[in-house]
């Protein structure tokens, strides 16, 4: 996986401006504590994660796709190898799939929410970055 492309950011919960910095607190999505807690910023980039609040309500959009995706995946391959299975071993299945998989779907789905909406800018900052910075200086002197 290329170290610039939107695949590599979001598979290794990369920073989404450099791919450099961790986006999560602790990598381990299955650390049920630290499930989903992001740094406040980039420690390489030092870009906010947060653009604004409740950003990360729509990654529940995503996590509901991937589970309902994982969930007919699940079925479909329980009816292909397993076709004498009862119905309710097959929803069982899929229950087991979507529970054990949820905290990675979790971590997952905010880490592709964060690469829609936020793109690439490599770790230097860039001249429209430096300018808002240097504004808001002004502003608050």
């Amino acid at each position: 996986m290329a170290e610039r492309s939107k695949a590599y950011s979001i598979f290794r919960y990369k920073c989404p401006h450099c791919h450099e910095g961790e986006f999560f607190v602790d990598r381990n999505p299955y650390h049920l504590s630290t499930a989903g807690d992001l740094l406040e910023a980039c420690p390489v980039c030092h870009r906010k994660y947060t653009p604004e609040p409740g950003f990360y309500y729509g990654g529940m959009y995503v996590a509901y796709a991937l589970a309902v995706a994982l969930g007919t995946s699940i079925f479909v391959a329980t009816i292909v190898l397993w076709p004498s299975a009862p119905v309710a071993a097959k929803a069982g299945l899929v229950c087991l799939g979507i529970i054990g998989l949820a905290p990675w779907m979790y971590a997952i789905s905010k880490t592709i929410w964060a690469n829609l909406f936020m793109s690439y800018k490599g770790v230097a900052i860039t001249e429209k970055e430096r300018l808002r910075a240097e504004q808001r200086q002004s502003v608050r002197a």
